[in-house]
């Protein structure tokens, strides 16, 4: 079996060999040399209908504090009393590019038809917590700390308010800055009796229209390992919403986490935080509820960051086929103008159904590119639209620094030579080499682990950030760069792209540059710190209130 380091090494290889100067980098499925065998069942009698297309999501976390990222992997169920008995997957990183199922041993199969998960600390333990997206009662996991969890769902007071809701997209964040993880979680459509509708001549499951939506939820950390329920006190009750994706960040500024939810068929809500505990819903007036044209969307995927690297976070959102994704740009007052033709996005992404993904920077430049998984979801589609597929290969685009993307998933391995269902998109440095990896779940079928090649000789700083009076996962903590004639920023968020969680560590490409000028770190607690002269191409913790970076230990960490 062979590990990430020899894998990094044939393409370093190769790469110099070419002339690394303008090689691209390479991203190569590993899933089964990494000793993953888990594969989404996604539980359809027949004809799928609606709930069996839109799982899974896939969440990277370090559960155990050995600073390597491990991997839960979300499965449907059979609800059609046949006897098929599958269940939710932890794989364990063993530090050599393999990776062990301990899904047992840790007790976190999961209760029910699975969807989504968000990883988070809400206890401040110091060991993060795992929440599960469910069709119907949702499950919370309790972090134990050697290596178990333990349900706490019903005392914790988070399975959800209406029996038979198809729940979807979560987040953990802060929104009233008092130190401790409030949740947030979304909910899709409710199903009816009605199962199966036309695609053409052809039946199929049925589109989101023939469904009514269903409840939100907004949780409130009462920090004694219970949460209330405070939908409506806080302003983000919307019974019809039709919730996918979900993502909390500070898009304004001000210090408070905001929240943008992506809706189905309807306008997405932008819920600005009033910092008094209630929100606004502002999508419209924003510009970001609608397309440029003044359509809804699909909007699958939700994924914030500042790709023009002038401290503003902007957004992303994926869309139906036919409609292409969309870009913002974040104009610092208050409003989103769409630019996704300008920025190179709406051709390449017309003729595919984008899912899960966002932004991140896979070559280490400093600018912010973007990944999406794709994938339809009627498999009867190619019977009633000849030409439109099923599976379909991912995309990805990268960054040119000038406000313009250029897709280059042709050029960028055997990672991207296979179609796939791809729905759940999750970004982390699998092997701590510095370079980020993708994980893809798949519906239907085996994920995809895309491991980065790097070996293009740009640096990097990875930052692990540590609550004290904030939350200890340092949820809606900001971290402003400066490296050479470069300004970047990360917020630290969990949740985002599609029913998944990323890695919580804030990976900055740093280009040539082998030392940052400054870090500067604003707390959600208000407090700020920061460093100078910090040497790149190391993993530093970060503690709330400490004046000095520490080197992260990370047991087995290749050289």
């Amino acid at each position: 079996m062979c590990s990430f380091t020899a894998i990094c090494s044939i393409f370093v290889s190769k790469s110099t060999a070419q002339n690394a100067s303008i090689a691209p980098i390479q991203f190569t499925n590993v899933t089964a040399a990494a000793g993953i065998k888990f594969k989404h069942f996604k539980g359809n009698d027949g004809v799928s209908i609606n709930r069996e297309e839109f799982g899974p999501g896939v969440c990277v976390g370090d559960f155990d504090g050995d600073g390597w990222q491990d991997i839960y992997f979300v499965n449907g169920r059979d609800l059609y009393g046949r006897g098929i008995s599958v269940a939710n997957a932890l794989y364990h990183n063993n530090h050599d590019g393999t990776f062990t199922d301990v899904t047992e041993k840790a007790g976190v199969p999961g209760t029910g038809y699975g969807l989504g998960c968000v990883w988070g600390d809400f206890d401040n333990d110091g060991f993060p917590d795992l929440f599960v997206t469910q069709y119907g009662k949702n499950v919370l996991y309790h972090n134990n700390g050697n290596g178990t969890f333990t349900d706490v769902t019903d005392k914790a007071g988070v399975g959800g308010m209406e029996s038979g809701a198809f729940h979807s997209g979560a987040t953990f964040f802060d929104y009233d800055r008092d130190g401790w993880l409030d949740l947030y979680v979304g909910s899709y459509v409710t199903l009816g009796d009605k199962r199966y509708c036309k695609l053409g001549d052809i039946l199929s499951s049925c589109a989101p229209s023939e469904y009514r939506g269903s409840l939100d939820a907004l949780y409130h950390n009462n920090r004694d390992g219970t949460f209330s329920n405070v939908t409506q006190a806080a302003g983000v009750y919307q019974p019809q919403g039709k919730n996918l994706s979900v993502a909390a960040a500070d898009y304004d500024n001000d210090g408070w986490p905001d929240l943008f939810v992506a809706n189905d068929g309807l306008n997405a809500y932008l819920y600005h935080n009033e910092r008094n505990g209630t929100f606004k819903e502002i999508g419209l007036t924003t510009g970001m509820a609608v397309t440029a044209r003044g359509t809804v969307m699909a909007a699958m995927c939700m994924s914030l960051g500042d790709y023009d690297n002038d401290g503003l976070l902007d957004l992303y959102i994926s869309d139906f086929q036919r409609s292409s994704d969309h870009l913002w740009h974040n104009d610092g007052k208050g409003f989103f103008d769409e630019v996704s033709e300008e920025a190179g996005i709406t051709r390449p992404t017309r003729e595919v159904l984008s899912f899960g993904g966002g932004f991140f920077d896979y070559d280490n430049d400093g600018w912010l590119d973007i990944f999406i998984a794709n994938g339809h979801v009627y498999p009867e589609v190619e019977q009633a639209t000849p030409g439109t597929h099923y599976r379909q290969t991912n995309s990805l685009f990268h960054n040119e620094g000038n406000g313009k993307f250029v897709e280059v998933s042709k050029l960028s391995g055997t990672g991207f030579d296979t179609p796939y269902v791809g729905r759940g998109v999750a970004f982390a440095d699998l092997d701590n080499d510095g370079f980020m990896d993708v994980v893809v779940a798949n519906n239907g079928d085996s994920p995809l682990v895309l491991l980065n090649s790097g070996g293009n000789g740009n640096h990097f700083l990875n930052l692990k950030l540590v609550g004290k009076k904030s939350n200890r996962d340092a949820m809606g903590a900001r971290i402003h760069v400066v490296s050479g004639p470069m300004s970047q920023i990360r917020e630290i968020a969990g949740g985002g792209s599609y029913l998944s969680q990323s890695d919580l560590r804030a990976n900055f490409g740093l280009g040539k540059e082998k030392r940052a000028k400054t870090i500067e770190i604003t707390w959600p607690s208000g407090q700020r710190q920061t460093f100078r002269d910090v040497e790149a191409d190391k993993f530093y913790l970060i503690e709330e209130g400490k004046d000095q970076l520490e080197l992260q230990h990370i047991v087995g960490r290749p050289s």
